[in-house]
């Protein structure tokens, strides 16, 4: 029963995100919305931001899960940038709110994962340390960040697809660059 009211709550917050920002949004509506009470809401959520970082975590680990054995990395991020267009509303409401802090780290741990597995896919056949490899993922998540934070701030004008085609370019064949740099200084 806890995890159909957890769902229960997560999806109605979902569904006001688009209609309202974060900040807009109390207790009191989305337990009238659910039709729970506040003592159930309080039995399995701490606050709003709580049941926010529950549908974040949920939506890295499906993100995460789906591309685990995914050939193409441009593939992945059209995935996970096509996730936030299609949840643009929602995504815009949370951008704008005054605490967007649960959705900077939920876009960083994607991010981050997402790159790391890019930089030791393109390295698997050389021999670089893992530092030199988590330096340049940091280097790559901070790079593909701050792009997808200025695509969100545009009103995501371009398609996933488009945006990803422009940082596959960029990312091409900079890799093994960047990391011999890396590897020399260390």
């Amino acid at each position: 029963m806890a995890n159909f009211t957890e769902k229960a709550i997560v999806e109605t917050l979902n569904e006001m995100l688009k209609t309202h920002t974060v900040d807009k949004i109390t207790v009191k509506d989305l337990t009238e919305s659910c039709g729970i009470s506040r003592n159930t809401f309080y039995y399995h959520f701490h606050d709003i931001y709580d049941v926010l970082t529950k549908y974040f975590v949920e939506q890295t680990e499906a993100i995460l899960k789906a591309h685990e054995e995914e050939e193409s990395w441009e593939s992945n991020f059209v995935d996970e940038l096509r996730f936030l267009y299609v949840n643009k509303t929602a995504i815009d409401h949370i951008y704008k709110s005054v605490d967007r802090e649960t959705l900077d780290r939920f876009l960083d741990t994607v991010v981050f994962d997402f790159v790391r597995g890019i930089v030791a896919e393109e390295t698997r056949n050389d021999n670089y340390s893992d530092r030199a490899i988590s330096l340049a993922a940091d280097f790559y998540k901070n790079a593909l960040l701050g792009a997808v934070l200025g695509w969100i701030e545009d009103d995501m004008k371009e398609s996933p697809e488009e945006l990803a085609h422009l940082y596959n370019s960029v990312f091409d064949g900079t890799i093994d660059s960047l990391l011999y740099s890396i590897e020399r200084t260390l």
